[in-house]
């Protein structure tokens, strides 16, 4: 008989993803460009990280796990629930004392094609993980395994990495770090990176011809309150 439900302890089977022809679009873009056209906000914290060198591109459809800190139990069973182009979102809470994801569990990953995993806690197997070839950002290594007892949750909205995370948002890690493009927010953020991008190559351009005010004029910083001193 199965026991009565638990307050916390919940899997969320299906929610709604972005199309993929969408989700391909982001990848002539950076982290950067689009850390910039969403208020350099919905990036996660500088010390999740690639654990490849050079750092893979990952780009993908979140699958949130909210993990108990130290316990890997809810993302096994992501493994499991993923789709194709799944990128698998844990919130270990930047627990430093134990792994929530390993080598064996990279190798299940990617015979469910999933496109990587990020997490604000510790993976271990490093070397193994990176034999798969899986993309997996965290916030650091160690040998130390994980317990797989814990209460969590999936498919839920979740913080990692100081950023809220729903499932079905878009997950884009390169070398500068990851950010999170909203699911609902997705074609806006598409039309501001091309304009931010626009802009850039404006900027490049007068830089080949020797311009190097590119955004504020003598006359701007004046106006901002500067003031320059011509002389000793």
């Amino acid at each position: 008989m199965a026991a009565a439900p638990q307050p916390g302890f919940i899997i969320r089977r299906s929610f709604s993803r972005p199309a993929a022809e969408l989700v391909a679009k982001f990848s002539q873009f950076s982290t950067a460009n689009l850390s910039d056209v969403m208020g350099k906000g919905n990036t996660l914290d500088y010390r999740i990280k690639s654990i490849h060198s050079p750092p893979p591109r990952l780009l993908g459809v979140a699958l949130t796990v909210k993990a108990r800190p130290g316990d890997n139990l809810m993302a096994m069973k992501a493994i499991e629930l993923a789709l194709p182009g799944d990128v698998v979102m844990i919130a270990g809470g930047f627990d430093t004392n134990y792994s929530v994801w390993g080598g064996i569990m990279s190798l299940m990953a990617v015979r469910q094609r999933i496109a990587g995993v990020v997490t604000d806690g510790l993976v271990r197997d490093v070397e193994q993980i990176r034999r798969t070839g899986l993309a997996v950002y965290a916030a650091g290594l160690t040998p130390v395994g994980p317990s797989k007892d814990g209460k969590g949750q999936i498919g839920t909205t979740i913080s990692c990495g100081g950023v809220i995370v729903h499932p079905g948002d878009i997950v884009y890690g390169d070398g500068d770090g990851v950010v999170v493009v909203p699911q609902r927010e997705a074609e806006a953020v598409l039309e501001r990176a091309h304009q931010r991008i626009a802009l850039e190559d404006s900027w490049m351009e007068q830089i080949s011809h020797g311009e190097f005010s590119l955004v504020d004029s003598d006359e701007d910083l004046r106006a901002r309150g500067c003031r320059f001193i011509e002389e000793e």
